[in-house]
């Protein structure tokens, strides 16, 4: 995760046009990321990484530094891909099944190290090829907040801020998701081939080169809107 400085942003909020331009180039595979979790469909995710931007530079005078300019950042993100989903008659069902979190405060918390499992014999490279994969067959919330913990390296914290759930639940989430990914990873027919031999996987080169859209282009689209 890049954590814009302060100083980018004091400048994106004045409308520099080279700011906002680092800005974008700094987030846009994040977004993407995250658009793609909350969407699972590459053209869906690109539309809302657009419309995720026409909305920040609108609000980015607003952005007030009382939290993290990512975590501000993200939760708009994913607002806006619920509100999508709502629009299409779906919801991302973010709470937790009942009796989950209180199971979960008895068992303890999610693991600290984000790599423990699911990916036992698999160097990190490969791992994140396969959990990126892996990841399209969980549920929603799950996909969510893994997507947020993995690949973001978001603190519970955050990730709880910008889902607006509890602590614990994003704590069970992320504990019961894992489970779930070494779940799949294990049963795959085929065994892994090491990332540095095969290319990348499809989330992996989606993140790497963001699909249609270039900084410039969402400038563009803000004066447009």
């Amino acid at each position: 995760m890049a954590e814009p400085s302060s100083e980018l942003i004091r400048r994106a909020q004045s409308g520099e046009p080279e700011a906002l331009h680092q800005l974008v180039l700094s987030q846009q595979h994040y977004i993407y990321s995250i658009a793609m979790s909350v969407l699972k469909n590459p053209d869906d995710a690109a539309d809302l990484t657009q419309e995720a931007f026409i909305r920040l530079f609108r609000a980015l005078p607003q952005y007030n530094g009382e939290s993290r300019f990512t975590t501000w950042l993200y939760r708009l993100v994913v607002n806006l891909g619920r509100d999508e989903l709502r629009r299409r008659g779906r919801q991302v069902p973010i709470a937790p099944a009942p009796g989950e979190e209180e199971q979960d405060q008895v068992s303890g918390v999610a693991d600290e190290d984000r790599w423990t499992d699911p990916e036992l014999a698999l160097d990190s490279q490969e791992l994140r090829s396969q959990v990126r994969q892996a990841l399209d067959q969980l549920e929603e919330h799950y996909r969510l907040v893994l997507t947020l913990y993995y690949f973001e390296d978001m603190k519970y914290t955050d990730i709880a801020e910008i889902l607006n759930i509890p602590l614990n639940t994003v704590k069970s989430h992320i504990r019961r998701g894992k489970e779930r990914l070494a779940t799949i990873i294990q049963t795959q027919e085929q065994p892994p081939t090491p990332a540095r031999n095969i290319a990348p996987a499809e989330h992996e080169r989606q993140r790497n080169s963001f699909p249609g859209i270039t900084p410039m282009q969402l400038l563009i689209n803000v004066g447009r809107k």
